[in-house]
């Protein structure tokens, strides 16, 4: 099969990647809560200007792409932040780091967000805590995947049964219990933003069966089920109530747990690296 318009300009990306030394990663840090630290605990590390390479559509060029290993495992790091899409633009766009780090050679996306607990007979899950996502709800009347057709980067309809990585998801709560996190599975419902969600909102979408709600994460899962992706999703609870939220303290509660982010990611790392050996010791199987 002939590459369509959809995969031309990530294999050109990725090929240039290549040809500048950027390191082939095993995994994708895409991180919707920033980068902080994170780069400056990376080995062999390079970074790149996204601008810089051909291929990158307009909205990922000011973003910047570090690369090297991070405790062991060749990774690549961005925010996960792109510009505006223009009018016009394919939807496909908002997951193109996606697809580039697969195509580059990546098995597994790790993926950070910030958002909002939603009501439950239980009670809302508290500020603080890592909601570990182990499904998810698409609300946000978007997919990523609308207009790309037959593409060498994934199937036309790709299987989301399988794409929240169990086994990682499981290392993440071990890690998180003996780190003194508070970290729980839980279903995240997609919504597109930028708006805040109404109290009503927030109640209906808890009765679809969430625990939590992220804005614009519908495309980074998407777009990790279609180019084959093992994930795992972390949300910070950073508000957990019905009534006016405050912008300001939701920006300080996510930079509060930035550090103890950071911890988990570095010992989670080990664990992708040790997956990854084990899955080329025996072939997959």
């Amino acid at each position: 099969m002939e590459a369509s318009p959809f995969d031309a300009p990530i294999f050109e990306a990725a090929a240039q990647l290549a040809d500048r030394g950027v390191l082939q990663p095993t995994a994708l840090f895409l991180l919707g809560t920033g980068l902080g630290v994170l780069p400056g605990r990376l080995e062999q590390s390079g970074r790149l200007p996204l601008g810089a390479v051909e291929g990158v559509p307009e909205a990922w060029r000011e973003t910047v792409l570090h690369h090297g290993t991070f405790n062991g495992l060749a990774v690549w790091m961005l925010e996960d932040a792109p510009g505006d899409r223009a009018p016009g633009q394919p939807p496909w766009l908002g997951g193109f780091p996606i697809w580039l780090a697969a195509a580059a050679g990546a098995s597994t996306l790790i993926h950070t967000s910030a958002g909002n607990a939603l009501p439950r007979s239980a009670g809302s899950l508290p500020v603080g805590t890592l909601a570990l996502v182990r499904d998810h709800v698409n609300l946000s009347g978007e997919s990523p995947l609308a207009g790309v057709g037959e593409s060498r980067l994934g199937p036309l309809f790709p299987d989301q049964t399988r794409l929240h990585d169990r086994a990682l998801r499981a290392r993440a709560l071990v890690t998180s219990e003996r780190l003194g996190l508070a970290a729980v599975e839980a279903v995240v419902a997609c919504v597109q933003g930028p708006s805040l969600e109404t109290p009503a909102e927030r109640r209906w979408f808890a009765a679809a069966g969430a625990d939590v709600s992220v804005q614009r994460l519908a495309t980074p899962l998407i777009g990790a089920a279609h180019a084959g992706l093992g994930t795992l999703a972390v949300v910070l609870v950073s508000n957990d109530s019905d009534g006016p939220i405050d912008i300001a303290e939701v920006v300080a509660v996510a930079g509060r747990m930035a550090p103890s982010l950071d911890d988990l990611l570095w010992e989670l790392a080990a664990d992708v690296q040790r997956q990854s050996q084990d899955d080329l010791e025996t072939g997959g199987a």
